[in-house]
C-alpha cells in the first residue's frame, strides 16, 4: 500500500498519521487494485471505531467473500476502538480471504497492538510534506491533471494555505474546474480563486509593506483590525519581517553568502527565502536600520498608551516606507 508496485497486497494494514487525505488516498489506491478483480459493491464494508464494537468488524472480516475470492474491509477511527485480545489474535492469524484496513490519527508504540502489527510489517505512517516540500507536491497534483502551473503561483499557495492538505487539494480541484481548458496557469489566473483566512490576511499586509507598497498595506491593515485581530499580534508580525528582511540583507551583502546557503541560514523554506531575497531589494541595510529604531518608539507608545494603538501601527507603516 505504501508502494502501489507492490507484488502482493497483505492482508492487513494499519495505517496512521494527521492528514485525514493522504490516508483516504492510500484506501481508494488499494480498492483501485482489487476492483479489477473483485467486486467490491458485495465485497467491501466500513465502519467506524468509534462507533462499532470489535467483535461486529471481526465478524465482517472472518465472512467469506460473495462470488469472489477477497473482500475489503475498512475501518476508520480504529484509535477509538477498545483494545482488544481478539483483534491481536486477528491480526497474528488473519483469513486469507480479506484485506483488513485500519485507519488512525495516530498509534500507541508502546502498545501490543502495534508491536505485533508492526513485527509482521502491517504498519505505514503517512506524513503530510514539510514546508520545504509543499511547492513540489502542489506541482504534482496539478500535473496529475495535467495543469502546468507557474512557481509563483505554487508559492503563492502555498503560503496562504499552509500544510493543510485537504484545504489544498479542494482549492486545487476549484482552480482546475474553474480553468478546465487552461493548461498553462499563473499568479492571475489562482490568486483571486484563493479566499484568505485572517493569518494568510497578515501574511499579505507584511509582504505588502516589503514590497513597500503603502496603501494596499494599510487597506488590508484596516480589514485585519476591522476582524478583530490583536494590534500587538499585527505589530510583532510586521516587526519579525523585517527582521529576517535585516538578516537576509546582511547575509547577501555584507557576508557575501550564496543564495543556496541563504535558506539554511534562515532556518526557512526555499520558497520563502525567495520572497525575503526580493523584499530586501527594496530596502538599504541603512533603512532597515532605521526601521528598527522606529519599532523601538513604536514598541514604547504601544505599551505606555501614549497614542491610540491603530495609528501608531498606522503611522509606523508609513515612517518605514517613506
Amino acid at each position: 500500500m505504501k508502494k502501489e508496485n507492490a507484488k502482493e497486497l497483505k492482508p492487513i494494514y494499519i495505517i496512521y498519521g494527521k492528514e485525514k487525505l493522504l490516508l483516504e488516498e492510500a484506501v481508494d489506491r488499494l480498492k483501485k487494485r482489487l476492483s479489477d478483480t473483485v467486486d467490491l459493491t458485495l465485497n467491501y464494508e466500513e465502519f467506524r471505531g468509534s462507533e462499532t464494537s470489535i467483535d461486529v468488524i471481526l465478524g465482517a472480516a472472518n465472512t467469506p467473500p460473495f462470488f469472489s475470492d477477497k473482500r475489503l474491509i475498512v475501518v476508520k477511527e480504529a484509535d477509538k476502538l477498545t483494545a482488544s485480545d481478539v483483534l491481536i489474535d486477528y491480526i497474528t492469524k488473519p483469513p486469507v480471504f480479506t484485506h483488513f484496513i485500519l485507519m488512525a490519527t495516530k498509534i500507541d508504540k508502546r502498545s501490543k497492538l502495534y508491536k505485533v502489527a508492526n513485527n509482521e510489517g502491517y504498519v505505514y505512517e503517512y506524513k503530510s510534506p514539510n514546508r520545504g516540500g509543499m511547492p513540489k507536491w502542489v506541482k504534482e497534483r496539478f500535473l496529475k491533471k495535467n495543469k502546468k502551473v507557474a512557481d509563483e503561483a505554487i508559492n503563492y499557495l502555498c503560503l496562504n494555505l499552509d500544510n493543510d492538505l485537504m484545504r489544498m487539494q479542494s482549492e486545487i480541484e476549484k482552480i482546475c474546474l474553474y480553468h478546465e481548458d487552461k493548461k498553462l496557469l499563473n499568479l492571475d489566473d489562482i490568486k483571486p480563486l484563493i479566499k484568505k483566512s485572517s493569518e494568510n490576511s497578515t501574511f499579505e499586509l507584511v509582504d505588502l509593506i516589503g514590497r513597500r507598497q503603502e496603501g494596499k498595506a494599510l487597506a488590508v491593515l484596516d480589514n485585519l483590525i476591522q476582524s478583530g485581530e490583536p494590534i500587538s499580534f499585527l505589530f510583532h508580525m510586521i516587526l519579525r519581517q523585517f527582521r529576517l528582511l535585516f538578516k537576509t540583507k546582511v547575509l547577501l551583502e555584507v557576508r557575501g553568502i550564496s543564495y543556496s546557503k541563504l535558506a539554511q541560514e534562515l532556518r526557512l523554506p526555499p520558497f520563502v527565502v525567495s520572497n525575503y531575497r526580493e523584499q530586501s531589494r527594496n530596502f538599504t541595510i541603512e533603512q532597515l536600520k532605521r526601521a528598527h529604531e522606529l519599532f523601538l518608539e513604536a514598541e514604547v507608545d504601544l505599551k505606555t498608551s501614549k497614542k491610540e494603538p491603530r495609528l501608531t501601527l498606522e503611522t509606523l507603516i508609513a515612517r518605514i516606507l517613506n
